[in-house]
């Protein structure tokens, strides 16, 4: 039979090529637009034999007028082609998404292949249809203005400390949510059950309807809804993060077997075996297809996360959960894990503003870690922030639970292609470990974007607001100690930001929460904090320098001219300043706003009072 088929397919393609079309171009045709090429193809399913993801593989060159740059870019199957409305499962459509960074004339040659797990192999036969297929697009400037990060360009690796947006040269200072990080375990996504995860001994069921947030859905997202309304809700979350000023919302899109167990992009063998097999933290091996995808279920995911580029978030792709990295294999980089990031990277990698993180955590060998990493920037056109997380300084020293020194150590400098790390850490250790790799990292020769994205310990984190109606005090509101020690500590070590995540034993945790209101104030210090980075200092130009001043608790970044010194309990300290005249303002981290009180001074600086938090920039005249 397949001898048949791939002669069929040879036979066919030169009388196909004449049949069908040329792709229809969908989208707004700017610079910074995703930009959607859809063409017709073999009529399949996702269930059918043989298996359109692995028989069939969709690229497409892009290459601009002036022959450079140039973009191969996976495409994928896409059903009908409206799947997100129609929740089909058949169709004839194929597709791929480019995000242009340039004006002008693109031109683009289509490759459609056909054999045996050729998804994930070189060559194969014409798949005939719109394979060779060759065309252009005139991209003309984008017509978008901030928030949209359309107006910003793609956020690239820059080979700095901090992340910069290609259109606007601005340097990205990012703070939001880390929790709960099973946001895509919504009701109204097609194929999401209500399964089980499992907490500790205890097996939970975790769907969620964002109903707290129907309130803060805006008409400007209607546009990004499908089937009579739906999503609304989780798109209200996403706007209520942004009109507390934050610009961050990370997400687990594989949680198989792990503490939720209900976030996937595969189909399921049925719902009721999928159930049964959560409670024993066995869907993956038993209930799901492992090489076929949920074309509606990703549609509609895709719908979520465009919406939340035009409020300017960035999206941070958390791949894997811990208890769910292992399932693809712990030393060998399998198809499976493979055919999982090639179909991500088809369908979300034109987003601008994103990383892709290999886990939530990770047990698997350090060589798995760098091959996966190696494969992800091999495939990936755009060449996003690529990072690993970890468990914390000190947690687990056995094969299972490897302390992240084991990987971080292993993976600095030309060991890796990481550009970064997403660390999780105890909040007494977050200013001194964030300083570490930023040195550690510089010293390696390859400089990593570092950023606090988890705060231990698991069952606190980022407690729940007093003023919160969910609020009983079951883990005291920490405000303060968020501030002080999570947020300006990471900042102030040269980390480019922080994602708050939701302890365990609070009112609502990483898995349970629905509203983000329940840490309203703690946003509001982190948008005080943006603001003073973005508004007040030459961040890109300072390095941390906690030496220079007497105090032992206080933050230090310098550059020549320009120093900023966080006080977490105001007060005064001894500073070393270069020689010169150098004056001091004042930055009040709590109520934020314009510098106050300037004044010169020498080798004492004395902040407004001792009550609070404060923060001095010194500048050179």
């Amino acid at each position: 039979m397949k001898k048949i088929s791939l002669l069929f397919l040879l036979c066919f393609s030169v009388i196909s090529s004449s049949i069908y079309a040329q792709g229809v171009v969908d989208g707004e045709l700017k610079k910074w637009h995703r930009v959607a090429l859809t063409f017709n193809g073999p009529l399949t399913s996702e269930t059918a034999q043989p298996n359109p993801f692995t028989y069939y593989r969709m690229d497409v060159r892009f290459t601009h007028e002036s022959g450079f740059p140039i973009y191969d870019v996976p495409g994928f199957y896409a059903t009908d082609g409206n799947s997100a409305e129609t929740s089909s499962t058949k169709g004839d459509k194929w597709r791929v998404y480019f995000s242009p960074d340039k004006t002008g004339k693109w031109t683009y040659e289509v490759s459609f292949k056909a054999g045996e797990g050729i998804a994930l192999k070189e060559g194969g036969v014409s798949a005939g249809y719109f394979d060779g297929e060759k065309g252009s697009i005139v991209i003309s400037g984008t017509d978008k203005s901030l928030p949209d990060n359309r107006a910003q360009g793609r956020l690239n690796y820059v080979g700095k400390h901090y992340l910069q947006f290609a259109e606007t040269e601005k340097y990205f200072i990012k703070a939001g949510a880390d929790s709960p990080e099973n946001m895509l375990h919504y009701s109204d996504f097609d194929g999401t059950l209500n399964g089980y995860g499992k907490l500790g001994k205890n097996y939970l069921q975790l769907m969620k309807d964002w109903q707290p947030h129907a309130q803060d859905f805006e008409s400007r997202g209607n546009a990004y809804t499908w089937q009579n309304g739906k999503g609304k809700n989780i798109m209200g979350a996403i706007n209520y993060l942004y009109t507390k000023g934050m610009n961050s919302i990370s997400f687990l899109t594989f949680s198989a077997d792990g503490d939720d167990g209900c976030v996937y992009p595969y189909l399921v063998k049925s719902d009721s075996l999928f159930l049964e097999a959560s409670q024993r933290s066995k869907a993956w091996n038993e209930a799901l297809e492992q090489d076929r995808f949920d074309v509606s279920k990703l549609d509609q995911w895709e719908r979520v996360l465009t919406y939340a580029e035009t409020k300017g978030m960035f999206l941070h792709f958390k791949t894997f959960e811990a208890e769910s990295i292992w399932l693809m294999g712990r030393k060998d980089l399998t198809d499976e894990r493979k055919l999982y990031y090639r179909e991500l990277i088809a369908r979300f990698g034109h987003h601008l503003s994103m990383n892709w993180n290999l886990s939530e955590e990770t047990n698997v060998e350090v060589s798995l870690v760098k091959n996966t990493a190696a494969f992800i920037a091999n495939l990936d056109p755009y060449k996003h922030h690529l990072v690993q997380h970890t468990y914390p300084l000190g947690h687990g020293k056995g094969v299972d639970m490897p302390n992240y020194d084991y990987y971080y150590l292993n993976l600095l400098g030309d060991q890796s292609v990481l550009t970064g790390a997403s660390l999780q850490l105890q909040k007494d250790d977050i200013h001194n470990e964030m300083k570490r790799w930023y040195e550690l990292s510089e010293k390696s020769g390859r400089i990593w974007a570092i950023a606090n994205d988890e705060q231990g310990n698991a069952q606190i984190g980022v407690t729940v607001d007093a003023a919160h109606p969910s609020y009983k005090a079951m883990k005291p509101d920490n405000r303060e100690e968020v501030r002080k020690k999570v947020l300006w500590g990471t900042l102030m070590a040269g980390g480019f930001g922080v994602e708050y995540y939701y302890g365990y034993a609070t009112e609502s945790n990483d898995l349970n929460n629905e509203d983000h209101r329940s840490r309203a104030t703690k946003y509001e210090d982190a948008k005080v904090a943006i603001d003073f980075f973005e508004n007040h200092i030459e961040f890109i130009n300072m390095k941390p320098a906690d030496e220079i001043t007497t105090s032992l608790d206080d933050y230090v970044l310098a550059g020549d001219s320009q120093i900023a010194v966080y006080l977490p309990n105001g007060g005064n300290t001894g500073i070393t300043l270069p020689s010169g005249k150098w004056t001091v303002s004042w930055y009040d981290p709590i109520k934020g706003g314009e510098l106050k009180g300037k004044s010169k001074v020498a080798k004492t600086i004395s902040a407004p009072d001792a009550s609070q938090d404060w923060v001095a920039v010194l500048v050179k005249n």
